[in-house]
């Protein structure tokens, strides 16, 4: 049988983003669920009995502009290269140049920034450290005011739609697993309607408000984000990957098709790809308006996809390896692949536990493949105007500090661009969930110019 997958994990703490970040917050242990989680009942997909949180005594949290000269004041009105910065308390807005230029909710945790991908609204959520309620928190930048909205769950992730009206948001079930909301641009659920699986991956489509979701091992697609019950169930797709990808400028998007993984509390069969090489998994391209499915070639390991904003092709990154113990199908963290958060060179760790893959690059019209990183490819991200691929592997230590290393592709050759001890909060919510990410603005700068991220010293200091 071909080993199972899985992607690198650890604990918490701070990183910087261009257009996001994080502070520690609620632990993200239900995405995906864990592997020997059950309802007791067969729950209503479409419904969940968790009850929005009581709003906290406390004063609404305000967009405090930080003491600047004129040029630091204007950038906080100009968000082009604004990086949002969490933790341990507290949200900062940094001008490019590192400089503080405004803060929200000082006296709050701060869990998932996440900027529209226009830039105009970044989202939240505030927690308050003393009543543990939790806030939908979205700021306008152009004019520095902030909606706040209590949440129905403690949010771990969001994904804005292309028209920054809408947000999708997943936290933790009632019962276990993962429930999604859907927020209109000021926070506030947009109907009842929730929907809830073991673990639930989003893609939002270009220019449109339909919404693809990967829920434990469907394929979903949601044509009305405010009635979540008007879905199509597309079939049992696996856990050969975890969000789709939509191609820009027609209704197709990629998946993989991996039939031969049980459905989920089934026995663990399947069919050997080494006596039935059709039974391995295949990236699928799917044509909503013509009905038809391509056949782009076989997968190897856990795959993440990139498509090109131009449309024409995808980065393919693969990770594939071989535990030691069996864990969750989905990607979950196999306990010998943690990181100690107190040794920042920890992360080394996957390199000696059989770790491999790639990252190709595929023409949509052709099929042909180029491989642009030999190494398992644990970060995808195109530069906004196209131009560069940045992409994260690991790699062996480097002086006792580095464990990853950033590379960029600009269409003819890759260059290793620097290496890093990465911060346990990039290894436990960012690596895991990389595709997901792709959905939003994240490390690259406006102009395709400078990339923000953050690291770990050997000290200890991020």
């Amino acid at each position: 049988m071909r080993p199972r997958r899985y992607l690198i994990a650890g604990a918490a703490a701070c990183i910087l983003l261009v257009a996001t970040a994080c502070a520690s917050g609620p632990d993200r242990t239900s995405v995906p669920a864990p592997a020997d989680w059950t309802p007791s009942t067969a729950p209503d997909p479409l419904s969940d009995a968790t009850a929005p949180m009581a709003p906290s005594a406390e004063p609404a949290p305000s967009l405090d502009p930080a003491p600047a000269d004129g040029g630091a004041a204007a950038a906080a009105r100009d968000n082009r290269g604004l990086i949002a910065s969490a933790g341990p308390t507290g949200l900062r807005l940094l001008a490019p140049s590192g400089e503080v230029v405004g803060e929200v909710g000082p006296g709050y945790l701060v869990t998932q920034p996440t900027w529209s991908r226009d830039g105009r609204r970044l989202a939240a959520t505030l927690t308050h450290p003393a009543g543990g309620d939790s806030r939908v928190a979205v700021v306008d930048i152009a004019t520095g005011d902030i909606a706040t909205t209590a949440a129905r769950r403690q949010y771990f992730f969001y994904s804005w739609n292309h028209d920054g009206s809408r947000l999708a948001a997943l936290g933790p079930g009632s019962s276990g697993g993962t429930a999604m909301d859907i927020l209109d641009y000021t926070g506030t659920p947009t109907s009842e309607s929730t929907v809830r699986s073991s673990s639930i991956f989003v893609a939002w489509e270009p220019d449109g408000r339909r919404l693809l979701l990967h829920a434990g091992p469907q394929l979903w697609l949601v044509n009305d984000p405010d009635a979540l019950e008007d879905h199509a169930e597309l079939g049992r797709v696996g856990f050969g990957f975890q969000a789709a990808a939509w191609v820009p400028g027609t209704e197709d998007f990629l998946y993989v098709d991996d039939y031969q993984q049980p459905l989920e509390n089934e026995p663990a069969e399947g069919v050997s790809p080494a006596d039935d090489p059709e039974a391995a998994p295949r990236l699928v391209r799917r044509s909503l308006d013509r009905g038809e499915d391509a056949d782009l070639g076989p997968v190897e390991g856990l795959a993440a996809m990139a498509v090109h904003p131009d449309g024409d092709r995808v980065a393919l990154a693969f990770v594939e390896v071989q535990p030691t113990e069996p864990a969750d199908p989905a990607g979950a963290v196999d306990a010998a692949l943690v990181s100690d958060p107190a040794d920042p060179q920890a992360a080394d760790a996957p390199r000696s536990s059989g770790w491999s893959g790639s990252v190709d690059i595929l023409d949509l019209t052709t099929s042909e493949r180029l491989t642009v990183l030999d190494g398992p490819g644990l970060w995808l991200e195109w530069s906004p105007d196209g131009r560069r691929l940045l992409m994260a592997t690991t790699t062996s230590r480097d002086g006792g500090a580095a464990s990853l290393a950033w590379h960029v592709w600009d269409g003819s050759e890759s260059v290793e661009l620097t290496r890093f001890a990465p911060s346990v909060a990039f290894l436990s919510n960012y690596l895991p969930f990389a595709d997901q990410y792709d959905e939003t603005p994240r490390l690259w700068s406006p102009d395709g110019d400078a990339i923000t991220f953050g690291a770990s010293t050997a000290d200890g200091d991020v």
